[in-house]
């Protein structure tokens, strides 16, 4: 799960970290007199587009499926045997 999150973060914080490359890279070539506009809600946005593609991907590659029969979990021998789907039986 740590990973999950730190995935995020890291996918947020993308935009942001390439334009500030970017904005070092110009800015040593521009003129110091100039003041610049940054675009917080352009950066904003994309990372969070990032971050929810990731949502997207990592459902669609990650999914379990919930085809069948739901089985809850249960004791059996005297340990605990986790929920999942069983295969429907054709009636």
């Amino acid at each position: 799960m740590i990973r999950r999150i730190l995935l995020d973060i890291v996918l947020f914080l993308l935009p942001f970290f390439l334009y500030g490359i970017y904005w070092r890279a110009i800015g040593r070539a521009a003129s110091k007199g100039k003041t610049r506009v940054h675009p917080w809600t352009i950066l904003t946005a994309g990372g969070l587009i990032l971050v929810i593609l990731s949502f997207v991907w990592w459902r669609l590659s990650n999914g379990e499926t919930t085809e069948g029969i739901y089985v809850p979990p249960h004791v059996e021998d005297g340990e605990v045997v986790p929920g999942q789907f069983a295969p429907a039986t054709e009636q």
